[in-house]
C-alpha cells in the first residue's frame, strides 16, 4: 500500500468520549433513525467480515447493539457473539433486545477488558474503535483475545473533508459563520471522530499492536439523512463537528446556521430524498 508521509503521523486529539447518560439517552432517542441511516455500512463490515455458523464473534462499541444481534444471526447455529460497550445505558438498552442466551452483553473499556484469551474468532466494529486514548495498546488487547488465525473487521470513518457525510454540512456551517464575521473553533480533520480515517495510519497503529495482512479500503457509498430538510439540519448540528464549531454560538447565529442547512439540503434532495456519501474505511487484519 502507497503511503502519503502525512498518513503515518502521530494520532492527535485522540481523547476519550465521555458517555455520560445525557450523552447515551440522546444517542437512544435516534438510535432507530441512525440504524436505517447506518445500513449501508453495516453491509460493508459483514461483507468482508464473513462470519461462519459456529464461531464466536466479539462486537467493540456496541451501542444499542444492533451489529451484535446481526452477527448473532449470522453465527448460527452454535456460535456465540459478546458485545461490549463503555455506556452502561447503551448496554442495559442493548441487552433488552438480545435475541438468545448466546449472545453476551459487557458494560467495559474494550482497550483494557480483561477478556478470555484467544477465545474470538473475529472481532468486528462499526464505528466504535475511534475513540481508543492509546490505540496501539487497545488493538493489541483486542488481538490478545482472538484466536491464532482470527481477524479483526472495523469501519471507520475517514477524515473530515473525506466524508461528505460531515463535510457538506461543515463547509456550510463555517461559511455561514464567517458571512456573520463569527468566531469559532474549527474541528480538526483528524479530530478524534477521524483518528483512524487515513489508511496508512490505521494500517501503522495495527501493525504496531501485532496484527498482519492489514487492509484497508476507502468506501464512498451514500447514507440517507431523514427526508425532512429541517429535520437532517437539526439532526446535523445536534452532534459531530457541526455541534463542536456552533458551540456556546447564540441562539440567533444557530438559527442562521440551522436555515442555511436547510437550503442546501433542499438544493441536494430528490426523489431518494437527501442523500450524502459517506467517506469510510473498512479494515481488516489477522492474528498470526
Amino acid at each position: 500500500m502507497g503511503e502519503d508521509p502525512a498518513d503515518t503521523a502521530p494520532l492527535e486529539d485522540a481523547a476519550p468520549v465521555a458517555w455520560d447518560e445525557a450523552r447515551a439517552a440522546w444517542w437512544l432517542a435516534g438510535a432507530e433513525e441512525r440504524e436505517k441511516q447506518l445500513r449501508p455500512v453495516s453491509d460493508a463490515l459483514f461483507a468482508r467480515a464473513a462470519l461462519q455458523p459456529g464461531e464466536h464473534v466479539l462486537d467493540v462499541g456496541v451501542g444499542s447493539g444492533p451489529t451484535s444481534r446481526q452477527a448473532w444471526d449470522a453465527v448460527q447455529p452454535g456460535g456465540s457473539v459478546t458485545g461490549v460497550d463503555i455506556s452502561p445505558a447503551m448496554i442495559a438498552a442493548a441487552g433488552q433486545q438480545g435475541p438468545g442466551a448466546d449472545l453476551e452483553w459487557i458494560v467495559g473499556d474494550a482497550a483494557v477488558y480483561a477478556f478470555t484469551p484467544g477465545f474470538y474468532d473475529a472481532v468486528i466494529s462499526r464505528f466504535g474503535v475511534m475513540f481508543f486514548e492509546d490505540p496501539v495498546a487497545a488493538f493489541s488487547n483486542l488481538r490478545a483475545a482472538t484466536r491464532v488465525g482470527g481477524r479483526l473487521v472495523v469501519t471507520v470513518w475517514s477524515q473530515l473533508f473525506a466524508s461528505g457525510l460531515f463535510a457538506i454540512p461543515y463547509t456550510v456551517a463555517t461559511t455561514t459563520l464567517h458571512r456573520l464575521r463569527v468566531q469559532y473553533q474549527d474541528f480538526p480533520p483528524d479530530g478524534i471522530l477521524f483518528s483512524l480515517g487515513r489508511p496508512g495510519l490505521v494500517q501503522t497503529v495495527l501493525q504496531a499492536a501485532g496484527w498482519a495482512d492489514v487492509e484497508a479500503s476507502v468506501d464512498n457509498r451514500t447514507l440517507d439523512l431523514p427526508p425532512d430538510a429541517r429535520a437532517a439540519a437539526k439532526l446535523t448540528m445536534a452532534a459531530g463537528p457541526v455541534q463542536m464549531v456552533l458551540e456556546g454560538q447564540s441562539d440567533s447565529v444557530r438559527a442562521e446556521v440551522e436555515d442555511a442547512l436547510v437550503a442546501d439540503f433542499q438544493h441536494r434532495r430528490d426523489a431518494s430524498g437527501i442523500r450524502l456519501p459517506a467517506g469510510f474505511l473498512v479494515v481488516s487484519a489477522r492474528h498470526q
